[in-house]
């Protein structure tokens, strides 16, 4: 099951902030311990942190219960919260450490490798909208690599196939823009596609190419 749109965008937006904000990751640690106890035995803190998100409701006896129809998304909500805390808690660069756009890029590999595909369309839009000629391309090809691959999680294989099209042709058309190793993943993309035009099912996408510091090219 698909998240509604109210609990995708706002897990996303906590996920973003919490590669600079503590109260954020914090509050995504809480979400997966309410997960992993299913809402029971929470400390106050977590508690507190997670009534904040307007999610939930506390029953007698402290136990968090997801609100209304939030309640039958709980497994989906919580496959991505898991994934959210995992990617929290690599070695992640911190924003002093080298140009912001190579700590984006940096960021949206890890979160595509544990298949947080919309919040990389998150993280990668401004950059996106700031950019010019072909770094502008090439981060538009990334993004809409990206949103393929969110729907092929939602099962939606004609957006796949359309999106992955575009991505790859804008990637292609981007020259050497930015500083990723693109030209084995670019191949494994277009044997994906291939596969999806011949109409097989979405496979398992490959590892997102993470930032060199040197110039890539398409082949």
């Amino acid at each position: 099951m698909a998240l509604s749109l109210p609990l995708r965008n706002r897990l996303a937006e906590l996920t973003l902030d919490a590669f600079g904000d503590d109260e954020a990751r914090q509050a995504l640690r809480a979400l997966a311990r309410f997960c992993e106890a299913d809402g029971e035995g929470l400390e106050a803190g977590d508690v507190a942190r997670l009534g904040g998100l307007g999610w939930f409701h506390v029953e007698t006896g402290g136990r968090l219960r997801l609100k209304g129809a939030h309640a039958a998304q709980q497994a989906a909500l919580c496959r991505r919260a898991r994934a959210a805390t995992a990617v929290l808690e690599e070695n992640i660069p911190s924003p002093g450490h080298g140009p912001t756009l190579l700590l984006d890029l940096d960021r949206a590999a890890r979160l595509a490798d544990h298949g947080l595909y919309f919040e990389v369309h998150e993280l990668l839009e401004p950059a996106w909208m700031r950019a010019e000629g072909e770094e502008r391309t090439a981060l538009q090809g990334l993004i809409q690599v990206a949103v393929a691959f969110h729907h092929a999680e939602n099962g939606n294989p004609q957006g796949t196939e359309s999106l992955l099209a575009e991505g790859l042709a804008k990637l292609r058309a981007s020259g050497h823009a930015l500083p990723l190793p693109i030209g084995t993943w670019v191949a494994a993309l277009d044997a994906e596609l291939a596969g999806l035009r011949a109409g097989r099912p979405p496979g398992s996408p490959v590892s997102w190419p993470r930032p060199t510091g040197t110039p890539w090219r398409a082949s």
